[in-house]
């Protein structure tokens, strides 16, 4: 018995980790509780709390699009940002992401890629490096990439300004 007892935790968290099958929950998982890195993790009651706020300064439109997003997950480092940015590249599968912008200059490297069904964006994904630092963020839910990149400069999300030239297929 005590050892059915002692099976069940180890069962129930293998389970917990086989849930994260998008780009960044691998990865994520992996440097959660590394000190090298901020990690910023907003989950989905958070989401819909903010959509049942009374924002007065902001248009209904973009409050609609924080209530379709279930997840923001951002990793970031300054510590050996280069060897991170290749590490994350090597986890996601390019069968299921569609890349939709690349900026790539001297000073940096930012890529935004896609998961989508039947033209629906479930995941965005944002990862960008420079001599700085290394940031992966992702958004997952019903994805208006228009109204994303509104909400996300509104914001001042660094990286983010870039995905106002993706157009919404």
């Amino acid at each position: 018995m005590q050892r059915t007892l002692f099976l069940l935790p180890l069962l129930l968290l293998s389970t917990g980790l086989l849930a994260q099958d998008d780009a960044i929950g691998k990865f994520f998982g992996k440097y959660v509780d590394d000190n090298r890195f901020t990690v910023v993790s907003v989950s989905p009651k958070m989401f819909r709390l903010l959509s049942k706020i009374s924002w007065d300064s902001i248009p209904s439109d973009l409050k609609q699009t924080v209530s379709r997003i279930t997840s923001l997950r951002i990793l970031s480092t300054d510590v050996t940002p280069m060897v991170f940015f290749k590490e994350a590249m090597t986890h996601i599968d390019r069968k299921e992401y569609e890349e939709l912008i690349t900026v790539r200059s001297s000073k940096d490297n930012v890529r935004f890629m896609v998961k989508e069904t039947d033209g629906h964006v479930h995941e965005l994904l944002m990862i960008a490096v420079d001599n700085d630092g290394f940031t992966l963020m992702s958004f997952v839910g019903d994805i208006d990439l228009d109204k994303l990149s509104r909400l996300s400069s509104s914001m001042g999300i660094k990286g983010m300004d870039n995905l106002k030239n993706a157009k919404q297929k």
